[in-house]
């Protein structure tokens, strides 16, 4: 009688088991989705902050690609030690 009951405890805790990684699966499966549908339905990016220790061929490459994306592009290259745009900005008004 006892192994009857333990074998009954057993197999319930199994299918409660089975029944939440059925669950769990299909909420990681939705999550996944939606995600990628976010990361696809993000729109280009504006601007493209580089850094001054990027090398040349990559920073031709990062021009080539949203050159090729934008149709009006303006480079700015400065030094932030003399010169800091926002603040220019701000002087402006």
């Amino acid at each position: 009688m006892i192994d009857a009951v333990l074998c009954m405890t057993v197999l319930a805790a199994v299918l409660f088991g089975w029944f939440l990684m059925k669950r769990l699966d299909r909420f990681l499966d939705e999550n996944q989705k939606r995600i990628f549908q976010e990361e696809t339905q993000r729109p280009e990016p504006s601007c493209v902050v580089l850094e001054g220790t990027t090398p040349s061929e990559t920073l031709e490459e990062q021009r080539r690609v949203f050159c090729a994306s934008h149709a009006r592009v303006k480079i700015l290259i400065y030094d932030p030690e003399r010169f800091c745009p926002l603040q220019a900005e701000v002087e402006k008004r």
